[in-house]
Formats: structure tokens, C-alpha cells, sequence
């Protein structure tokens, strides 16, 4: 993630009037290295003058008193803001408390916890609004606000080197939403693909990988919605339709006011799906297997040729050369307290393609295959049910439901049986200031507490589990 950068406020390029200045003094010197201790005490400069001359004289009082005008006041005025800022944000009345130790108080955390509680419950009820009343809109809120939801992902991924999550298919899928509001609303064929894509594998992956509501939790509340909003979207558009009446209503004042009407989205230009549309039935077999299988798994095999030509293809060197790096892979092949990847490895041995102590491997071509091989066969059933999701509503809301409960059930989980005792021993053992990737780790390990599951390999790879 890009990091703004705050300019050096003792540097003399600082001052507007950095030209009239001597040389600034080298990056690592101090500030008021730039003229020389001799000068800071009123002594005669050293230069080509001549010691002691008169017009070494006019030189050094020159140097000596645009010092002390432009760049003490600088430095001062720079720490002087500091200061208050720091008072204003710690309560610290001296502002010798720095923020980000600040941050890392109890008291501090806790109460960021609490809004960040506060402000996930608050957009729960906020997407449930509109997703109830005004279903039709609910295209309008998911594009104002999940490029937020995602700025917010890829700032802290990145700082995590998380961020070659970002490219997995969940992000793929969202992307395809954006394209169906933005680019072809029109399109019914593209409008079944992000249908299948969001009431299939994206949806099913919240009870797979446990997606939980834990509202304090930007990362885990972020991942909820990163999973169901393409659900909802979808549902609202195929059983209420895109209702475009507020872009419509925005075109018609500006024809109105500016005399010409705004172009595209804005103008209400676009021919947005409604319901008649998307409930025209399909005329054979064929036709319901090209929409909801053929397109959908093209459109998804497309990603995947993507997403390896750019970890095994143009970055494989930076990736050997940072074992810190996370992929999907080497998340999976590596944790062996996910059920997935356990049955996934004793499948394996049972065919005889991985031998009986054998264990994966993310650099492996072998270990690659198989997990590839798994994420296709997983995406293509989770196709199965789409046609009669799109055909019965009862059916589609029956699914969209379960799979949210197993979300809310899996925030409850981890609130009773994890939550509750990390979040005591991270003040006792002063984790405090720890970042998302130490939070992780912490779960896994008080996971294996309650569960008894650790991360090693299944039985048959020549050590015991205890």
C-alpha cells in the first residue's frame, strides 16, 4: 500500500526561502550542521575570505542570521505542532506520549475496539435497510460503498504482505460486479454470471472457510462483506430488479439546469435489468447449461490461467526470495488445522498420489496441481444449485439464509471460545500493539487449545500427533 510520506520538517528545503540558504547539511547531519559550530557562536567563518576579514565578517553575520530566522523557528514551529497534536489525540498535556505508543495502551485499544463494535453493527443495520426497503437501490449502495470496504483491504494487506490475497477469486468476483453495474447492466448473459459467481463458490465459501461476524474486527467484518454483499446484490437484482430512477431524476435537472444531460451512469443513460427481463424463461437445456456452467466457468478459468501466470510466472522469484509473503497456497498447504487441507492430503495418500509420509509442499509443481484441481472441482459444484437459485425464490432465500446463519455461528464461536481469552491475555502479555498477522497466529494457537487440533499433518506421515 502506498504510504504518504510526511516532509522532513527540520530539513532546510523545508522553508519556503530554502533557496537563500547555505548547502543543506547531508540527510543523516543535523539540521543545524549546515553551518559550522563557529558560526553558531558568533566566530569568524573559515571561507575563501580569509579569516578574521571584513568580508568573512559580513558573511558569517549574513549565515548567522538567516540561520536563526528561518531554520530554528522551523524546527521549532515542527516540534510545536507535534507536540499538540500529540496532546490533542493522548490527553497528554506535556505531548511527550507519541501516538502510536499511545495506541497501544489498554484503555487506548479497547476503546477503538468498541468503535469499531459500534460501526460494524451500524452498517449491518444500514445494509439491511436497504437490502429491505429499497432492494432496487441496492446495486447504487454497493458501488458507493465497497470501494471503500477494499481501499481499506488493500492498505492493510499490503502492510502485511498479505496483499497477494487480493488477487484471489472472491476479489475476481466483486470485480465482475463492478463490471455488471458499471460497463453492461444491460446484459443478462453477464448479469447469470455474476449470479453464479455470488450465489456459488463466494457464497459457499463462508461456512468452507468460516467467514465470521465479529464486529470489532474490521478484517473479519470486511471479509463478511466482501462474501455476501455480491450475494445480496444479486438477489435483489434478479427478484427486484436495478432501479435507476434516482440516476433518471439526477439526468433529468441536469438537462434541466446545465441544458444537457450527463453522460452514461450519471445521466441514467444506462438500460438497467428488471425482473421481466431476468425472469424470461430459458428455451432449452442447452441455453440453461451455456448460462449457469459454460460462461460462469470460462469466466472462471480465465482468472485462474491470470492468477498463475502472475505468482508462478512474473513474481515466482520474488516470492522464493520472501518466504514471508502468504498466498492462498501456501496458506492452505501449510495449515493442517484447516479440514480442507487435511482431508485434502489423506485423499491424496489414499490414491496413491502423494506418498504415505509425504506432505505438501507450496513450492511443489505436485502440491500446486492438487490444489488448482480442488479449488475447480469446488467452483464447478458450487454451480450445481444456481439454476433453481435463479428460478425459485424460496429456494435462493432458503440458501442465502443458511449460509449467513453459519456466518453468525461463527462469530459467535470465536467471541465465546476464542475471543474471550485472548483478549485478556494480550493485555497480560503485553501483545498489545500486535498487527492482524500476531492476531492470527494467537487464534491458531488458543484453536488448538479449545479444539485440540494442531497444525500437524494427519496420521501416516511417520509422526505421531499429540
Amino acid at each position: 500500500m502506498p504510504a504518504f510520506t510526511a516532509p522532513n520538517e527540520s530539513h532546510p528545503d523545508a522553508s519556503p526561502h530554502a533557496a537563500h540558504l547555505p548547502a543543506p547539511a547531508p540527510r543523516d547531519a543535523h539540521p543545524h550542521d549546515a553551518l559550522s559550530d563557529d558560526d553558531e557562536n558568533g566566530a569568524t567563518t573559515s571561507s575563501d575570505e580569509g579569516v578574521g576579514s571584513p568580508r568573512g565578517h559580513v558573511v558569517a553575520h549574513h549565515a548567522r542570521g538567516v540561520g536563526q530566522f528561518f531554520k530554528r523557528p522551523v524546527e521549532n514551529v515542527g516540534r510545536a505542532a507535534k507536540r499538540r497534536l500529540r496532546a490533542r489525540v493522548t490527553g497528554d498535556p506535556t505531548g511527550e506520549t507519541r501516538v502510536r505508543e499511545y495506541v497501544k495502551l489498554p484503555r487506548t485499544i479497547q476503546l477503538i475496539d468498541k468503535l469499531s463494535f459500534t460501526g460494524g453493527v451500524l452498517g449491518l443495520m444500514l445494509t439491511q435497510h436497504v437490502a429491505t426497503t429499497r432492494p432496487g437501490l441496492f446495486w447504487l449502495y454497493y458501488l458507493v460503498v465497497a470501494p471503500f470496504v477494499f481501499a481499506n483491504r488493500v492498505a492493510t494487506y499490503t502492510a502485511m504482505k498479505y496483499h497477494y490475497f487480493l488477487i484471489d477469486f472472491c476479489y475476481y468476483a466483486n470485480a465482475v460486479c463492478f463490471a455488471q453495474i458499471l460497463v453492461n447492466p444491460g446484459s443478462a448473459r453477464l448479469f447469470r454470471t455474476t449470479f453464479a459467481y455470488a450465489t456459488g463458490p463466494i457464497l459457499w465459501a463462508i461456512p468452507l472457510w468460516r467467514n465470521s461476524l465479529v464486529f470489532h474486527s474490521h478484517d473479519k467484518v470486511q471479509s463478511v462483506f466482501i462474501h455476501t454483499a455480491p450475494a445480496i446484490l444479486t438477489y435483489c437484482a434478479r427478484w427486484y430488479g436495478q432501479d435507476a430512477s434516482p440516476l433518471v431524476a439526477i439526468g433529468a435537472w441536469s438537462e434541466r439546469v446545465l441544458g444537457t444531460r450527463l453522460p452514461g451512469l450519471l445521466g441514467g443513460n444506462a438500460n438497467r435489468l428488471g425482473v421481466a427481463e431476468l425472469s424470461t424463461p430459458m428455451t432449452s437445456t442447452r441455453e440453461m447449461l451455456t448460462e449457469f456452467y459454460l460462461w460462469p466457468t470460462l469466466g472462471y478459468i480465465a482468472w485462474q490461467v491470470a492468477y498463475l501466470l502472475k505468482t508462478e510466472v512474473h513474481d515466482v522469484k520474488r516470492l522464493d526470495e520472501d518466504p514471508e509473503l502468504v498466498t492462498s497456497l501456501r496458506w492452505l498447504a501449510g495449515d493442517y488445522k484447516l479440514a480442507v487441507t487435511r482431508s485434502t492430503l489423506r485423499t491424496c495418500r489414499r490414491l496413491g498420489f502423494f506418498k504415505v509420509d509425504e506432505l505438501f509442499d507450496a513450492s511443489s509443481i505436485k502440491t500446486k496441481m492438487v490444489f488448482v484441481t480442488l479449488q475447480l472441482a469446488y467452483t464447478v459444484a458450487t454451480f450445481l444449485p444456481i439454476p433453481l437459485c435463479y428460478r425459485y425464490k424460496t429456494f435462493h432465500t432458503a440458501l442465502v439464509g443458511l449460509t449467513f446463519l453459519s456466518c453468525i455461528w461463527n462469530g459467535a464461536c470465536y467471541y465465546i471460545d476464542i475471543f474471550s481469552r485472548r483478549y485478556i491475555k494480550r493485555f497480560e502479555d503485553g501483545s498489545n500493539g500486535a498487527n492482524l498477522r500476531h492476531e492470527d497466529q494467537q487464534d491458531g494457537i488458543i484453536v488448538t487449545e479449545v479444539t485440540g487440533r494442531k497444525n500437524t499433518p494427519p496420521e501416516g506421515d511417520g509422526r505421531r500427533e499429540t
